[in-house]
């Protein structure tokens, strides 16, 4: 019932995890920076409720503006 989502955006690979259990559904965010930043994968800090790409976006978008911001990834 639920897949994993991926898609890129910027140059960054993202994926949406899903962990199912009998009584909840949580996602985990990723994503992957651009080859030329080395590549990393980081998870980010969102709600596991949270499956909006546009969430994932606007913080890859800040990533893009302004660097990588350590308080949103674990």
């Amino acid at each position: 019932m639920y897949s994993d989502i991926k898609w890129q955006y910027k140059g960054y690979k993202v994926l949406i995890e899903f962990d199912v259990e009998p009584d909840n559904v949580k996602a985990f965010h990723y994503i992957t920076t651009p080859d030329g930043l080395g590549a990393k994968t980081y998870m980010l800090k969102i709600s596991p409720y949270d499956t909006e790409a546009a969430t994932v976006n606007k913080i890859i978008d800040d990533f893009v503006e302004n660097g990588l911001d350590i308080s949103k990834v674990v």
